[in-house]
C-alpha cells in the first residue's frame, strides 16, 4: 500500500516532517488516512481544527525509514530532468516511475529506438503498444526525456538494452523481467541486492558478460507460466558456460491466477511437463510447475516476495 502513495501526497509528508504541521490536503490517501493516522497513529489533527494536520514524535523516525528514500527518488527526478512539478498533470504512479525510469535510463533506451508502439510495449509493459500514442502529453513528456524529436520510423531490432541499478555493497544480483522492480529499487539497494533487467528479448545480452560480473549469488524471478519458464531455462543455458546457475525464486505462498487472466497469453503446452526440463527445477519448483499445469494457473512475478525470500536463503 505505501508503494502506491501518489508523489503529491509523498511531497505533503515531507513538508510534514520538515515543518511538523500541514494543511489538512492528506487524507485523501488511503496510505495515510488508513495506515499513519488510524492504524500508527503517527499524526492527528490539531486538536479543535480539523484543517490542520500535525506530527507526532514517532512519525520522523518512521518517514526517515520507510519513505525518505523514496521521496528523494521522486524529488531528484522533477529537480534534474526539467519536467515540470505540476499536480495538474494527471499521471498516476506507473506512468510517473516509467517517466523516471526513462530518464534514469535514456542514454541506453536512444541506442535502440525503432517504432512509438515498440517503445510503449516493451517500456510500458502493463499498458498495450498503442497506449503512448493515444496519450500525446505523456509522449511530449518521454520524447522530452528522450531528446528526440520523433520516433524513428523502423521496423523491429533485436532489442539489447542493459538495465542495471547499481548497488554500493552488493550482495546479490537480482535478475527480473518486469521493469516495474527497477522502478522501486530503493527495496532492493536497500538490503544489498543489486538488479538487472534481462526480460524478453533482452537475454542474450548476458553472453556479453564478463565473469567479473557473476561472483556474486545470482537469483532470478520471473512470471510462472511458459514463457516465463522458458526464458528462465534459456537464461540458464546462457550462463552455464560461465560457471553460474541463477538460483530461481520459488513463492512460497504463491498467488494463483487463472491461466486467462487480464492480457496474458501464455498457455501450458498439452506435454509431459509442459514441455519443460525438469533438470533445471528444484524439488519445490517442479512441485509447484506440476499444480500450476493441473491447474491451469500462472503465478505472476510481481505478486512475488523477492526480498523476502532471498533474505530467508541467504540464511540457510
Amino acid at each position: 500500500m505505501r508503494d502506491d502513495i501518489e508523489w503529491r501526497y509523498l511531497k505533503g509528508l515531507y513538508k510534514l516532517y520538515k515543518e511538523e504541521r500541514v494543511r489538512n490536503k492528506l487524507m485523501g490517501s488511503p496510505f495515510i488516512k488508513n495506515i499513519l493516522y488510524k492504524r500508527l497513529h503517527i499524526i492527528s489533527f490539531k486538536k479543535g481544527n480539523m484543517d490542520i494536520i500535525e506530527a507526532k514524535p514517532r512519525f520522523k523516525t518512521y518517514f526517515e525509514e520507510e519513505l525518505l528514500e523514496q521521496y528523494n527518488y521522486y524529488a531528484d527526478f522533477f529537480e534534474n530532468s526539467g519536467i515540470e512539478n505540476s499536480a495538474r498533470k494527471k499521471y498516476d504512479r506507473y506512468e510517473l516511475e516509467t517517466l523516471m525510469f526513462i530518464y534514469r535510463h535514456q542514454e541506453e533506451l536512444k541506442k535502440n529506438l525503432t517504432t512509438i508502439r515498440i517503445f510503449s510495449s516493451n517500456i510500458f509493459q502493463q499498458k498495450d503498444s498503442k497506449f503512448l500514442e493515444n496519450r500525446s502529453g505523456l509522449l511530449k513528456e518521454v520524447k522530452f526525456l528522450l531528446q528526440i524529436e520523433e520516433f524513428p520510423d523502423e521496423g523491429p531490432k533485436e532489442n539489447q538494452w542493459r538495465f542495471v541499478i547499481d548497488c554500493l555493497s552488493p550482495e546479490a544480483v537480482l535478475l527480473c523481467e518486469n521493469l516495474d522492480y527497477l522502478k522501486a529499487y530503493w527495496k532492493f539497494t536497500k538490503e544489498n541486492i543489486e538488479l538487472w533487467y534481462v526480460g524478453g528479448n533482452n537475454t542474450k545480452k548476458l553472453k556479453r558478460l564478463s565473469k567479473r560480473y557473476l561472483t556474486l549469488p545470482i537469483y532470478y524471478v520471473c512470471d510462472w507460466d511458459y514463457h516465463g519458464l522458458q526464458i528462465f531455462q534459456g537464461v540458464c543455458d546462457i550462463l552455464k558456460d560461465k560457471g553460474v546457475f541463477p538460483k530461481l525464486l520459488v513463492p512460497p505462498n504463491p498467488l494463483f491466477k487463472p491461466i486467462d487472466s487480464g492480457k496474458h497469453k501464455s498457455q501450458w503446452p498439452r506435454k509431459d511437463f509442459a514441455g519443460l526440463d525438469r533438470t533445471y527445477y528444484s524439488v519445490e519448483a517442479i512441485s509447484l510447475i506440476s499444480d500450476l499445469i493441473a491447474q491451469n494457473k500462472w503465478v505472476e512475478e510481481q505478486t512475488i516476495d523477492s526480498i523476502q525470500i532471498i533474505k530467508s536463503w541467504a540464511k540457510k
